[in-house]
This record gives structure tokens, sequence and C-alpha cells, in this order.
């Protein structure tokens, strides 16, 4: 193992649980960037959120735009090792989140998600599609029931999808 590999394992052995079990959410966004998570301005992590960035991959697989919201306890996973049970290498596909999404809290983000700007997902969904920009998605799976539509005078309406 060279000695770059083992540095950066040990400092993934401090990282994770700062990332995961940090007392204020400065020091949970602070892990992550560490970590090589992509994370714009004005992030919020709550408590418990775990993000996956798997230390041998060299790439950003998971970017969290501006102004997010992420709430206790979600998951976001970026790698699928279920293939590893049947002699397969693991799946490792991207997830990309916009800015100023809010996920509620037990939010589980499966890997190759995209979820648009403004987007808002409700407690306890798994998200395994993609989400489109200022839609709100609730359930298992997730699916949009609503559209986000921000008017001229600053006020929001929700309005209800077919």
């Amino acid at each position: 193992m060279k000695i770059r590999e083992f540095v950066h394992r040990l400092f993934g052995v401090i990282l994770v649980p700062l990332a995961v079990f940090g007392p204020f959410s400065f020091i949970r966004v602070w892990a992550n960037k560490a970590r090589g998570v992509r994370i714009g301005r004005g992030v919020w992590i709550g408590y418990l959120a775990f993000i996956d960035q798997p230390p041998e991959i060299k790439e950003t697989m998971v970017e969290i735009g501006e102004g997010t919201g992420i709430g206790f306890r979600n998951s976001i996973f970026s790698h699928d090792s279920s293939p590893e049970w049947h002699g397969s290498e693991c799946d490792f596909r991207k997830v990309v989140i916009g800015k100023n999404v809010y996920l509620g809290a037990n939010v589980t983000i499966m890997p190759g998600v995209t979820i648009g700007d403004g987007a808002v997902i409700g407690a306890c969904a798994l998200v395994n599609k993609d989400i489109p920009a200022n839609t709100v998605a609730v359930g298992v799976p997730a699916r949009p029931i609503k559209k986000i539509v921000r008017k001229s005078d600053g006020s929001v309406e929700y309005v209800a999808l077919k």
C-alpha cells in the first residue's frame, strides 16, 4: 500500500465519524467536503446523515448544490455493492442534488439519481429515479405529487399533478 493510500484511509477513519456524528452542521459539511463530496455554499446537513463517497474512487460521486437542506438520518448512496454477491464489479454512479433542494428526515437516495433545483422530498421517501426541478416528491418509491410555482410577487403555489 502506498503512503498516499494509507494517509487517505487513515483520514477516512477520522472523517467518516465526523461527517455523520459531528455535533454541528458546519462540521458535518466540512468533513464531507474533506472526503471528496462537492458541496455548495449554505448547505445544511442534519445529524446522522450518511453521504457515500467511497475512498477508492478519486472522482466526486456526490454533488450537492448551494442552499440545500439535508434532513436528519438521510442516506445518499453512490454505489451498489449487491453485484459483488454474484461475482460482478461494484456499480458506482454519481448522485447530483440541485440548488435549494430540501430533503426531509430519513430520505434514502439511490445511486445515479439527479434531483432538480428547488425540489422538496418528503420524509421517509426512497428516491430511485430522477426528480424534476421545483417538484414535491413523496413515497416509496418517491413520486412527484405537486409542482412548485413561484409567482412574481414572491409567493409560492403548490399545484397538484395528475
